[in-house]
C-alpha cells in the first residue's frame, strides 16, 4: 500500500491514511551507510516506509535489502 509523504503537524508526525499520532517507528540499516524507516500506526495498522525522508514502496525496500543496488 503506497501513500503520500506523512504528515507533520505542529511537528508531531501524523500516520498518512487517518492522521492518528501514536505508530512505532523502526530505522533499519542496510549496506552502504544507508537506512530506511519502517512506519505502523497502532490504532489503523496502515503500515509505510521512508528513505531519506520520502516515502517508498516495500518493493523498493525489498530491492534495497537484496542488494539491487538503489532505485
Amino acid at each position: 500500500m503506497g501513500f503520500g509523504a506523512t504528515a507533520m503537524i505542529g511537528g508531531k508526525m501524523k500516520c498518512p491514511e487517518r492522521g492518528h499520532v501514536e505508530f512505532t517507528e523502526i530505522e533499519i540499516s542496510l549496506k552502504d551507510k544507508d537506512s530506511v524507516r519502517f512506519f505502523s500506526c497502532r490504532n489503523c495498522e496502515a503500515k509505510w516506509w521512508e528513505r531519506e525522508g520520502e516515502p517508498i514502496e516495500l518493493d523498493e525496500v525489498l530491492n534495497l535489502t537484496a542488494g539491487n543496488g538503489k532505485t
